[in-house]
């Protein structure tokens, strides 16, 4: 599915250019927002898909002793989300003090991973090519750095696909499919 939705962006974006060609315009505006905004949407879609999919008892599930449980990967994810999000709109971090790494249950977690996406929501559709490459503070003194927004907002993606792999593999021992393999 995932080749075809590509395969199917690569032709529209061939064929824009060669309609841009032949008529002579500049080409279309660089599209890395459009990506990024893409990717966002599909992972938001998994991560949510995959709270909701597996069953409130198997939030509890370790496919080994030493690994974060189905509910703790799943907590893990929104804190990050909420990380890297905050650096990019400042203020207060909202997922301070909400220990969301404890969360347990699939009543609690369902709406905390619908709230971390409405939270990061906003930043990707807002994300442009002009703000894309905007330098941001980030981090914490002593240790700040400068990096992009487009940086911080692509680890929202990046960590949130590490993850979801996690939750695939869980999802898979307990002989559910995961909502990126299931027909739509």
């Amino acid at each position: 599915m995932m080749v075809t939705r590509r395969s199917t962006m690569c032709l529209a974006g061939m064929l824009a250019i060669a309609a841009v060609s032949v008529s002579g315009q500049a080409p279309p505006p660089q599209t890395y927002p459009i990506y990024l905004q893409g990717q966002y949407a599909s992972i938001k879609r998994y991560i949510i898909g995959a709270a909701e999919k597996m069953p409130a008892e198997h939030f509890a599930f370790k496919p080994a002793p030493e690994v974060m449980s189905y509910a703790q990967v799943l907590g893990h994810v929104i804190d990050a989300q909420y990380y890297f999000c905050h650096a990019v709109k400042g203020g207060a971090n909202p997922a301070i003090g909400k220990g969301l790494e404890r969360l347990a249950g699939k009543e609690a977690l369902v709406p905390a991973v619908k709230e971390a996406f409405a939270y990061c929501d906003d930043l990707f559709a807002g994300l442009t090519s002009e703000n894309a490459l905007q330098m941001l503070t980030v981090g914490t003194p002593p240790k700040q750095w400068q990096t992009a927004r487009a940086n911080e907002l692509t680890m929202v993606i990046a960590h949130g696909n590490e993850h979801y792999g996690n939750l695939v593999t869980y999802m898979r021992i307990k002989g559910i499919v995961p909502p990126s393999s299931a027909p739509q």
